[in-house]
């Protein structure tokens, strides 16, 4: 059938088939467009994998050259210095790995060499770790995990459903079609409340769902605490009664989230020949004075001060 015809067909029958080819072609362009970013975000993840995985090859091979000698020439630091700087615009560098070549930059300190070769072999196993486990995903799904991906592609139609329904029932409240006692501020403030709680659910839940974004330690915790408040939606068919309470418990869950989205603070791990400036410098007994009392010594941390020995003395036999 040509368009013309299918055209003359939808105004020979009522709206409600005009309605769902509307409904389908809306389905069909969001699967389309979805199915079309994922695989667009799936390459874009891969060209950042390979890219940091050339810039730490790269840098590997004159470490490992330059790792086994006392000393370095000058063209063989160069070289090594280079490689580690650009090190620096690899997409996944960790921070770990940024501060211990803005250390060696610093310094040139060849001591920092072997941890630094440690550092980019751990880096390049769990980037390529996390590279085949994409390319697993995206090529080779497994039974269940392929079904989700049909299913995830099909999200964004009902979510937008599920909005324009939200939309047409904002329009019908405000334009008087739902009854409401017009003399009760309590049940205005209810249905205000089941609107805003609908929409933060469904704010909430779609990113949770949809998911695409790179796996981190607290990933699968924020999608589980988006789920759970989202999920708390549900409490409303008990009542409109308790929508405000809803909506504040949701609101309250939401702030408490952001525990889990803070960025922990690297432990303290010196590296070779390396000191925090706010390491404490404790007193340390050195010798005895004239006084007889200990003398005390300051201004290095404990790890550098060498125990004294103890000496005999001559008049003592």
């Amino acid at each position: 059938m040509s368009l013309s015809e299918w055209i003359t067909w939808l105004q020979q029958h009522n709206s409600a088939s005009l309605v769902a080819f509307l409904a389908l072609i809306l389905f069909l362009s969001l699967y389309g467009a979805t199915e079309w970013r994922t695989a667009r975000k799936i390459n874009s993840r891969l060209r950042r994998f390979d890219s940091s995985l050339q810039l730490y090859a790269a840098a590997e091979s004159p470490l490992i050259q330059a790792a086994g000698r006392p000393e370095l020439s000058s063209e063989e630091e160069l070289l090594v210095a280079e490689r580690l700087l650009a090190c620096r615009a690899a997409p996944y560098i960790t921070a770990d790995l940024l501060a211990q070549i803005s250390a060696y930059a610093g310094d040139r300190d060849t001591a920092r060499l072997p941890l630094l070769i440690k550092t980019l072999e751990r880096e390049s196993e769990r980037l390529c770790a996390e590279r085949d486990k994409l390319l697993r995903q995206s090529e080779s799904p497994g039974w269940g995990y392929a079904l989700w991906k049909q299913i995830r592609s099909a999200l964004p139609f009902l979510f937008a459903a599920a909005l324009l329904y939200l939309i047409v029932w904002l329009v019908r409240m405000l334009s008087g079609e739902i009854p409401m006692d017009g003399h009760r501020f309590e049940e205005y403030l209810n249905h205000w409340a089941w609107f805003a709680s609908a929409i933060f659910s469904l704010l909430l839940l779609y990113p949770a769902l949809m998911g695409g974004n790179r796996p981190n330690a607290g990933a699968v915790l924020l999608r589980i605490w988006s789920v759970f408040i989202a999920g708390l939606y549900l409490l409303h068919l008990l009542g409109p009664t308790f929508a405000p309470y809803i909506l504040t418990v949701q609101i309250m869950l939401f702030i408490a989230g952001f525990r889990f989205t803070g960025n922990k603070p690297r432990k303290s791990r010196p590296f070779v020949g390396h000191y925090s400036d706010e390491e404490e410098l404790e007193p340390v007994e050195t010798a005895e004075g004239a006084s007889g009392a200990p003398e005390v010594s300051y201004g290095q941390p404990q790890s550098q001060i060498q125990p004294q020995q103890p000496q005999n003395n001559p008049d003592e036999k």
